[in-house]
């Protein structure tokens, strides 16, 4: 069943359905074809994926850089006490 409706979306967009409309019978059609190939696509989560051991390296020195930093403030302000 279709239901009537109404949207605003900007300008540029509503081109470039004008633009894809060329292929389908009206602007309509382009709009649901979008829906339907995008929205299954919102629900996915997104696939992990494993690190590399570069970027693994990557991650622990700047977590490391993180903390030695956290824990070279806690030591001045430690000795100001």
């Amino acid at each position: 069943m279709k239901v009537e409706t109404t949207i605003t979306i900007e300008a540029d967009l509503l081109a470039q359905a004008d633009s894809a409309a060329k292929g389908f019978r009206n602007r309509s059609e382009v709009f649901e074809k979008a829906l339907q190939i995008y929205l299954p696509t919102l629900n996915r989560k997104p696939e992990k994926r494993k690190l590399t051991r570069e970027e693994e390296i990557e991650v622990l020195n700047r977590i490391g850089t993180e903390q030695r930093e956290e824990i070279l403030e806690n030591l001045i302000y430690q000795a100001d006490l």
